[in-house]
This record gives C-alpha cells, sequence and structure tokens, in this order.
C-alpha cells in the first residue's frame, strides 16, 4: 500500500556492457525529493555493501557461532571496533597509498605485531586435542552411517 504523500520509484540501470542486470530500488521519499537526491542514495549502496564485505572478510564478522544475543552483540561491538581501526588507518595512509585495502592492513598487522611463542608442550597439547576431536568426529560419522544403513 503506497501513502499519498509519497511515491514509490524505481531506478534502474545495469552493470558492464554484457551482463544486464537490473537494479530496482522503491523509495518512500517524500513526493518534492529531487531526483539526483534518490539517485545519490541509490549509488551509495554499493559503498554500503561494500563495507560488510569487508567487515566481513577482514574482521570476522561472519565468524561467530554463538547462541545468546548478548554474546553476538559484544562480537559484532568488536567487529565494528575493528573496522574503525581499520578504516581510520586506511584514511591515514591513503596520501602515500591512494589504494590500500582492509585486507592489505590485515597482512601487514599480521607481520608486523609480535606473536607468543609456542612452547613445545603447548605445540603438543594443541596437537593431541586436535586428534581426539577429529577422532571423536570420524567414530561419531561411522555410528550414524552404520544407523543410517539399518
Amino acid at each position: 500500500m503506497v501513502k499519498k504523500n509519497r511515491r514509490t520509484v524505481g531506478i534502474s540501470g545495469w552493470v558492464g556492457k554484457l551482463a544486464r542486470t537490473v537494479s530496482l530500488t522503491i523509495f518512500s521519499n517524500p513526493l518534492d525529493t529531487p531526483w539526483q537526491e534518490l539517485a545519490c542514495v541509490q549509488a551509495q549502496r554499493f559503498f554500503i555493501e561494500h563495507g560488510f564485505r569487508e567487515a566481513k572478510s577482514e574482521c570476522g564478522m561472519a565468524d561467530y557461532q554463538v547462541c545468546r544475543w548478548d554474546v553476538r552483540h559484544h562480537h559484532m561491538a568488536l567487529v565494528m571496533l575493528g573496522t574503525q581501526f581499520l578504516v581510520k588507518q586506511k584514511k591515514a595512509g591513503r596520501p602515500q597509498w591512494p589504494m590500500l585495502s582492509f585486507n592489505d592492513l590485515v597482512t601487514a598487522l599480521e607481520h608486523l605485531l609480535p606473536r607468543r611463542q609456542l612452547t613445545a608442550e603447548e605445540l603438543a597439547d594443541i596437537i593431541s586435542k586436535r586428534r581426539y576431536l577429529r577422532r571423536k568426529a570420524k567414530e561419531s560419522h561411522a555410528r550414524r552411517s552404520q544407523a543410517a544403513h539399518e
């Protein structure tokens, strides 16, 4: 249902010479909103979606496996904090490196920041835990497969 003092507008276009994908956007702006402003809002979608893609790939936005909402909110707050740090670093490095990306910054941080060295006992403990979990998963899979075939 469209209100009378609002308008529903579709701005369409295509990307590339061969791919003729039509993008449709529905606005509910006031009737006196200029077309240029609507086109500007539509064009900003790319930057918003690009920001989410970078946060998912480089800051771990998609790397949570939790059930409680408060833990998810905590995770998202940390992701936003990390994203803000990377945006500030990208902006500060723009004069010297105009094509600097989040991936470049994360790679640089991984190589420049010191890492704690594992002792032989810690490494052996990590390997034994992984082997134990793999063995348990394999046994569980075998039990499920056997139960499914019966």
